[in-house]
């Protein structure tokens, strides 16, 4: 590869670590796409990918691009099926593919009921009666984690441990390419929680052992795809996180969409069918997953340009979400949209399992509020300081003094 072609490309070297970005991304992720098709960054070294054919191509094409396994398997604290590729990836997949598979999920559907109604209850009551309440902390926090808690038959009691220890986690992520004191205190904090949560789940995949259920730790436990320990451990910790992690920040960002364009919501108060549809046009309007990386398994082309084998790459999906090549006035959010995929669950081998569960989960909780304070209003919202996973950690939110 000619280093003269390299030194072609555009440049860029915006700082994803501050406020500003994580509080409105769009912005500087249109100056990124103005300035290229594919452009280096220059601080980070990562060539950053912004249109959707080229993020669906690096984020779905394992054969080609490797994802992010160091950082993966840190995170998660043994080898994951998120960095796999391939027939052992199938395997892994096909180990809860039942369980997570659309009609199954739907089986669970008045347990999720109940829990969003015993959640979101004190958190209602007290909007009506006219405090300004933190809807994360209120409930989208905890609904994710108590869900997948209760697929996994872990203890109820051990809720508020996992919230801290997936929050905890995630600042791997948000670390990783951070190079000042606070992204490796966010790192060495987040190895130390992944310990604490696999140690934890080591415990119950020997309770397992000895007490079979019906549940998914179970069929780790019980499957016939080999598998090792480590591979359990890990496997399961990645559920956790993944079951509460970005769902949680999809339901907060749905509830600050809706909050945003009251007239849609009001069409969702009045039509519960539209809710999926909108569910999936928010997700593509405001992604909770700013970016992927991934590694160039050999030289190829992507983005029009040859890059070398080794190469990392930013897959901007966020910025790939509002292609205006893919979507017409896609800096819009239109609940009538017609339906294109989207890059907020991934795609291809490596699409989220657990789409259907977070799907059903934030439906309960938009029919919940929309049946009890339709036109809740939100004010200040916190998106804290983590730009890779973004999503609100506080979100103030009040109902008009007609519903008190």
């Amino acid at each position: 590869m000619s280093n003269s072609v390299l030194n072609d490309v555009p440049t860029v070297d915006f700082d994803f670590f501050n406020r500003e970005f994580v509080n409105d991304p769009y912005p500087t992720l249109e100056k990124i796409r103005s300035a290229g098709r594919i452009v280096r960054h220059e601080t980070l070294g990562h060539y950053i990918l912004t249109g959707y054919r080229d993020c669906a191509r690096a984020m779905g094409q394992g054969n080609l691009f490797a994802a992010d396994v160091e950082s993966i398997g840190t995170l998660f604290g043994g080898p994951p099926f998120a960095g796999m590729e391939g027939q052992r990836h199938m395997q892994f997949k096909s180990i809860w593919a039942h369980d997570l598979r659309r009609k199954t999920i739907a089986e669970h559907t008045v347990v999720i009921e109940k829990i969003v109604r015993d959640a979101t209850a004190e958190t209602i009551e007290r909007a009506r009666s006219g405090e300004v309440v933190d809807a994360v902390t209120g409930f989208t926090r905890n609904i994710p984690t108590i869900v997948i808690a209760h697929m996994m038959n872990l203890p109820s009691e051990r809720v508020s441990e996992f919230i801290n220890w997936t929050d905890t986690m995630g600042g791997i992520l948000e670390g990783r390419d951070d190079p000042s004191p606070r992204g490796r205190e966010l790192v060495a904090n987040g190895v130390a929680a992944t310990a604490e949560m696999n140690g934890f789940v080591g415990t119950v995949i020997e309770d397992r052992k000895v007490n079979r259920g019906e549940d998914l730790v179970s069929r780790l436990v019980y499957t016939d795809v080999p598998i090792e320990e480590s591979e359990m451990v890990s496997a399961s910790t990645q559920l956790v996180f993944a079951g509460n992690e970005t769902t949680s920040k999809l339901m907060g960002l749905c509830l600050i969409a809706l909050a945003q364009h009251p007239g849609q919501r009001e069409e969702l108060r009045n039509d519960r069918s539209l809710i999926p549809q909108a569910v999936e046009e928010i997700h593509r309007w405001t992604s909770v997953k700013n970016w992927s990386i991934r590694f160039m398994k050999k030289q190829t082309e992507i983005g029009g340009l040859e890059l070398p084998e080794g190469t990392s790459l930013m897959a901007m999906q966020a910025a790939a979400n509002r292609d205006p090549e893919r979507w017409e006035n896609p800096e819009v959010l239109d609940i009538h949209r017609p339906a294109k995929a989207h890059l907020g669950f991934g795609t291809g081998p490596h699409t989220c399992m657990g789409l259907n569960l977070a799907r059903l989960e934030i439906a309960t909780v938009l029919n919940t509020l929309l049946d009890a304070i339709p036109d809740w209003e939100v004010h200040d919202v916190d998106f804290g300081l983590g730009p890779m996973i973004r999503g609100p950690i506080e979100i103030p939110l009040s109902v008009p003094s007609v519903h008190k």
